[in-house]
């Protein structure tokens, strides 16, 4: 091989490095993240098998001591205490439901919802005042299944909601039926939650609305 042919491959060598390195780069499109947890329900003959996850739900929202009914005895006792609120409530939804529901503002089948109650803790240090979660105390979950639930929707309680755990329905009337005529969109309380509301209020719900403005 001559000089001049070596001079000739090395030089194009060289522009090529350079065109390589000038060259705009090429963005590669980022995968969507991985599934972190069950989207869908699971069952064991009638029972609901606790969802997977959980910890990585949307939180949906959140309430101190709110119920649909009278004050029970256990309110009570917990008033003798000082503390009038009731039980931390933390409301989830599983979180290719929530896409779903950003996108369209339906609450499509298979929806999963997750509620987790804590006692009210007061007086560790270094508070002062108010209070915080304290202990554990259960795990509802709600499923939205038309094929095998009447009016599409049950709800489930799981107790502390250990992996694996595992619960029948509550009877209909302890549960579904309330939803049924006051919840705000499909048998869910949006009018409570502001995550879900925030979306509710882009599709024209004015129930939701309204229901966030009343006592």
């Amino acid at each position: 091989m001559t000089a001049v042919k070596l001079a000739t491959i090395i030089s194009g060598a060289a522009v090529a490095a350079l065109l390589a390195i000038l060259a705009p780069s090429r963005s590669v499109p980022a995968l969507p993240a991985p599934t972190v947890g069950d989207t869908v329900p699971r069952y064991a003959g009638d029972s609901l098998i606790r969802p997977n996850g959980i910890e990585h739900w949307v939180l949906a929202g959140a309430s101190i001591g709110l119920g649909y009914s009278q004050p029970s005895g256990a309110d009570a006792a917990r008033a003798a205490t000082g503390f009038t609120g009731g039980m931390f409530h933390n409301v989830y939804i599983e979180p290719t439901a929530y896409d779903h529901y950003v996108r369209t503002g339906k609450f499509r089948d298979k929806t999963m919802m997750a509620m987790t109650l804590y006692e009210p803790g007061q007086k560790v240090h270094p508070s002062k005042q108010g209070f915080f979660e304290g202990n554990f105390l259960a795990l509802e979950v709600s499923v939205k299944d038309t094929q095998r639930f009447p009016g599409s929707w049950a709800y489930f309680n799981l107790g502390k909601g250990a992996p694996g755990t595992r619960a029948v329905a509550n009877p209909r009337q302890a549960c579904q039926s309330c939803h049924a005529q006051n919840a705000a969109d499909d048998n869910v309380f949006v009018q409570f939650y502001p995550t879900l509301r925030a979306v509710s209020l882009k599709f024209d719900r004015k129930a939701a609305s309204d229901g966030a403005r009343q006592p």
